[in-house]
């Protein structure tokens, strides 16, 4: 950690967001359970048998716009990522493989190295394909995951669409700018910025370097370095001074979570308002691909796609928002 800043500029707009997402969320919202507390004195690592997700058992469904809903069997499935997920588990990307063999409908991909991602070259003759997904609960969000890195789990939706050419090429650039800032270190990864947020105080945090911490060792494969990891980092590097993590089987009628959220933190000059249940979230944030996201529904996502099942590249910055009901 070279450099840290503190500030308490507030950011109208974003939390102007929150506040819809608020409403949305707030009928499904349930008291927080007791949380898993890290900090100086308990160390920054999660036992890495304490949890076990689901893998998913039920028929799912995706949707690709002009061909309809096609129909996958979990059981049947098989990754194209054995470097990230254990058996068991695959990703949506591995969903449309399945289904193009399974249904009969051309699809053209292959693994692109200077993206680190399995990119469609063609899907039924066109190009220009992107994907939107979400789990129980949350909403289609404009998504920027790598599709061969974002798990499936049970109840959860999956779009595939024709995406405007300017966004596609934002993600595709985005997607060269993190595996490039990675290889140029040798495989590290060290963020440019991190910030902490609440509605009164913010923090920032340069240079901050992340490492895997193994917490889901149910889902991933070890040294998968995810969005949680850059918390327990900020932790081990002494930033941070506690950190309450509240793993979820299910949250309301939300039926499939399997995550941790992220209920309290303390840090270095940023010490959050409490009113209620509050949780921390999260999303990716740089100047190629600033202008492509949306906050509102992005961070609804991050309610579902917790931070410990986001695998992380090298972005550029990481914003972290504390929202309180």
């Amino acid at each position: 950690m070279r450099q840290w800043i503190q500030s308490a500029r507030g950011r109208q707009q974003s939390y102007v967001l929150i506040l819809a997402l608020i409403i949305l969320l707030g009928t499904q919202m349930v008291a927080w359970g007791e949380p898993t507390v890290l900090s100086i004195t308990e160390g920054w690592s999660l036992a890495p048998d304490a949890v076990q997700g689901r893998p998913p058992t039920q028929p799912g469904v995706l949707e690709i716009r002009g061909l309809g809903e096609l129909t996958f069997d979990p059981a049947a499935m098989t990754t194209l990522r054995p470097d990230i997920f254990v058996p068991g588990h695959f990703s949506v990307f591995d969903v449309l493989v399945y289904l193009s063999e399974t249904e009969g409908f051309e699809l053209d991909y292959s693994f692109d190295e200077e993206l680190q991602t399995h990119v469609i070259h063609s899907l039924s003759g066109l190009s220009g394909w992107w994907y939107d997904a979400h789990y129980e609960g949350g909403g289609f969000d404009k998504t920027v995951v790598r599709m061969d890195q974002f798990p499936v789990k049970d109840g959860m939706s999956i779009l595939l669409y024709l995406e405007d050419p300017a966004r596609l090429d934002a993600i595709t650039e985005h997607f060269k700018e993190e595996a490039t800032r990675s290889a140029d270190i040798g495989g590290e990864i060290i963020l440019p910025l991190v910030t902490l947020q609440s509605s009164t105080v913010a923090a920032e945090f340069r240079d901050v370097v992340v490492t895997a911490h193994n917490a889901r060792l149910d889902v991933f494969q070890p040294g998968t370095v995810t969005m949680l990891d850059v918390l327990l980092s900020l932790g081990e590097a002494g930033v941070l001074t506690e950190l309450g993590l509240d793993w979820r089987d299910s949250d309301g009628d939300i039926v499939v979570v399997d995550g941790y959220y992220v209920v309290s933190i303390q840090a270095e000059g940023f010490s959050p308002e409490t009113t209620g249940s509050c949780v921390l979230t999260h999303q990716i944030q740089g100047g190629t691909i600033g202008a492509f996201l949306s906050p509102h529904s992005h961070t609804m996502s991050h309610i579902h796609l917790t931070a410990d099942l986001e695998v992380l590249v090298s972005p550029e910055a990481v914003e972290w928002l504390w929202i309180c009901l």
